[in-house]
């Protein structure tokens, strides 16, 4: 089969890659559409940790062809969404139920074999059904928006609360939505980008602003009245992480959730933060949240048809200038499609 293989920093290669034997406790899918998300581009710079060689993909949704035994849940010409993430059940951690913590987590496309590829090898435990038709290019969501609703509970929103959201990205404009499910009564989101500020209007968000304005945090301290109650910080940059820091208000929190580059740091005035008695957390992976998700995107109660991701075919020059930044820099998503 055709996989994309990261071999390491700077170098991806399209290639021939064999299937390993089901065990009985896996499935085989041919895989529909793979979600190109920004730890894919950290890895590729080498900026995140992954093994190498191994198939990139971590968003991904397929259609079953062979079950390594029979499984009552699970036929052939099932449709599946992937939880990518796998945790050992036996650490300190995992007995905790801190499964996104887990000392021996795997994960597919970063340390066993992903979905940039024809076919994909996915552990029972790891696939959550979909209905008959549905659309691929909209399951492709399930595993960011597993991730973000871990964000949005790490959030604590209280309804009424005026929400911040730097980045509108798809976890920015994912995580708008969720902030309005949990009854914010404001929520205002900045990015640099018109066309992203374009999305989070049309995902109604109640103010928009221009993150590269001198004056946004001005601005966004007078809507608010001192500052938002929370702010959820969705680019994975110390310059959105030093902006969440002035436009939270005192007795406020903060999430930090993008992923910045291994050496992204924040110097906070502690006697700052002591007088604002800021709550800061972090948060990383989807621990329980997958099935929600998948029922969420489901039911439309969140919007992912309108981010209509970008197909990408798994051919050698099509994937060096995804990874090269060389493709249409205003769309949302990418796409990996390995069998289009």
């Amino acid at each position: 089969m055709q996989a994309l293989l990261f071999n390491g920093p700077h170098d991806v290669e399209v290639g021939e890659l064999m299937l390993q034997k089901l065990r009985p406790d896996e499935l085989l899918i041919n895989v529909d559409g793979c979600g190109v998300c920004g730890t894919d581009f950290h890895i590729f710079e080498g900026k995140a940790p992954a093994k190498s060689p191994v198939v990139l993909g971590h968003e991904y949704t397929g259609t079953i062809i062979d079950l390594g035994s029979r499984f009552d849940d699970f036929s052939i010409g099932d449709k599946i969404a992937v939880n990518p993430n796998i945790h050992c059940g036996y650490c300190p951690w995992c007995r905790l139920g801190k499964i996104n913590l887990c000392q021996n987590l795997k994960a597919l496309g970063v340390t066993i074999n992903g979905g940039m590829s024809q076919y994909s090898i996915v552990p029972i435990s790891q696939a959550h059904l979909l209905p008959k038709n549905f659309p691929f290019s909209k399951a492709i969501f399930a595993e960011p928006l597993s991730c973000c609703i871990h964000g949005i509970n790490q959030a604590s929103i209280i309804p009424g609360e005026q929400v911040v959201i730097i980045g509108a990205g798809t976890i920015g404009l994912i995580m708008l939505q969720l902030a309005l499910l949990r009854g914010a009564s404001k929520v205002i989101v900045l990015d640099p980008l018109e066309v992203k500020r374009n999305m989070a209007k049309k995902l109604h968000a109640d103010i928009i602003l221009d993150a590269s304005d001198v004056d946004s945090t001005e601005k966004v301290i007078d809507f608010t009245s001192g500052g938002a109650n929370t702010v959820i910080e969705c680019v994975g940059s110390q310059s959105a992480a030093e902006s969440a820091l002035r436009l939270v208000r005192k007795g406020g929190k903060i999430v930090i959730f993008g992923l910045a580059n291994n050496t992204a740091a924040v110097s906070i005035s502690l006697q700052s933060f002591f007088h604002k008695e800021l709550t800061l957390i972090s948060s990383i992976l989807n621990p329980n949240t997958f099935q929600a998700s998948v029922d969420l995107i489901v039911n439309n109660k969140i919007n992912v048809e309108l981010f209509n991701p970008y197909p990408v075919s798994l051919i050698q020059e099509k994937i060096q200038s995804l990874f090269n930044g060389l493709l249409d820099e205003t769309v949302i998503k990418f796409m990996v499609t390995p069998n289009s």
